[in-house]
């Protein structure tokens, strides 16, 4: 019990339990504040979207607060069992969508098969658990990489080795989510998987070489969008409403009768807020999704620049606060999952401000902590769990190894002195 006590004192000198309550504060008012636009296209249902967001919060607090008290070391252990568990419901999603199985709970929302509508719960996005197995397992065959190749053994061989390990862990699970179809998630998984890779030793040129590769290939494939539209929709069989989101993002106001009505609504109602906003549920400017994609729109809206400055440097700070976990736990297993978390946090906030204000695609990711939605709330408080109990670990080794030292500095300065220092009688 003493032990246990002990961790969660430790936590009082992290200020990133406050950042997240909030951030969580922010994302319940903007939520409720977006209740009127929600009406508008559900007038007969009770808008009771923030209490649900509460709730799926407060039942991932409780989780990891167990998490915290049996530590990342037993969770460790688990990580196939997580991994397995969490491709389970991808696989029967895929089983009622392409085998036409009669999977029980599958939700089909216009040709999107990736969720399961539980009784009295809602639906669950099976994809948004996925994430916590893959960086699981993911940071494990990296440690255990690392711990077999030192860095002055690594080479080509060894890097491309763990590569493929790599590989052969993630492209199960993106497939799955990739055909549901879910790009958004999938574009996460990469992006977050990418950074791990990036930390985890491999020889900066090949690093360089794939990054230029990818860089190559999103380039072209925005030409084509914008020069040559028909050469993917016919030859490469890319589907036509895919390649509208590119055309409502090229022109937003051109298109706001069609493709760009989204963006270009969200932009006039980040604009009309001016500096300090319309005030609470102004609704000033419609535009669906409020509570969920655009819900940046709405605190721009609604509490205008000051109110979006707020919300982008608490992100800042809660990110920042991971990257030093990660810090304090350089070279050990811990330090690889909070790189891997701060990497999906890190993607979604850039891409959902940026289809927000319309530097990126809109690509339908959410705001973490902030969005609606049960399974990101839950899922990423699980993984928030993960991130204090890597700190509680980082922070025992950091100063067992600063007692380390202290006690071989009193150790040398004493025999120095002994064979160095005479005292007059």
């Amino acid at each position: 019990m003493r032990n246990i006590l002990n961790k969660f004192k430790i936590l009082f000198y992290n200020p990133i339990i406050v950042y997240l309550i909030l951030i969580i504060g922010i994302g319940v008012v903007a939520i409720q504040s977006a209740s009127p636009l929600y009406k508008i296209n559900y007038a007969a249902t009770s808008d009771t979207n923030a209490s649900k967001q509460l709730l799926f919060i407060g039942i991932g607090a409780v989780i990891a607060v167990f998490i915290i008290m049996v530590g990342v070391d037993r969770i460790r252990a688990l990580r196939w069992w997580i991994y397995g568990l969490c491709m389970i419901p991808l696989i029967g999603l895929a089983a009622y969508k392409y085998l036409h199985l009669p999977i029980p709970l599958v939700k089909d929302l216009n040709g999107a098969v990736s969720w399961y509508k539980l009784p009295g719960i809602g639906t669950i996005q099976p994809s948004e658990f996925m994430k916590i197995g893959l960086v699981l397992v993911v940071a494990d065959i990296i440690q255990c990489h690392n711990e077999r190749y030192p860095h002055i053994r690594r080479n080509f061989h060894t890097d491309l080795n763990l590569l493929i390990k790599i590989m052969a862990a993630i492209l199960p699970p993106s497939i799955l989510i990739f055909i549901q179809p879910d790009s958004g998630v999938t574009m996460i998984i990469l992006f977050f998987i990418a950074m791990m890779i990036f930390a985890s030793g491999i020889q900066w040129r090949y690093i360089l070489v794939v990054a230029g590769i990818a860089i190559a290939l999103i380039t072209a494939f925005i030409l084509l969008v914008g020069v040559f539209p028909d050469f993917l929709t016919g030859t490469l069989k890319v589907d036509a409403y895919k390649l509208n989101r590119f055309f409502g993002w090229f022109d937003p106001f051109g298109t706001m009768d069609k493709e760009g009505m989204q963006l270009a609504k969200g932009l006039l109602a980040i604009g009309s807020g001016n500096l300090i906003g319309n005030g609470f549920q102004s609704a000033h400017v419609y535009f669906p999704e409020a509570h969920t994609d655009f819900i940046f729109a709405v605190i721009g809206m609604d509490f205008g620049l000051i109110g979006t400055l707020i919300t982008v440097t608490l992100c800042g700070l809660f990110d920042y606060e991971i990257l030093n976990t990660a810090t304090i736990n350089r070279g050990h297993y811990n330090s690889y999952v909070c790189i891997g978390i701060f990497g999906m946090l890190f993607f979604q906030q850039i891409q959902n401000i940026g289809m927000t204000i319309g530097l990126l695609p809109i690509t339908g990711v959410t705001l973490p902590f902030i969005s609606y939605g049960g399974s990101s709330s839950l899922s990423y408080m699980i993984l928030f769990g993960i991130v204090l109990a890597s700190y509680i670990e980082g922070t025992k080794i950091k100063h067992s190894e600063v007692d380390y030292h202290e006690r071989t500095l009193y150790l040398k300065t004493k025999a120095y002195i002994k064979d160095n220092v005479k005292f007059d009688d």
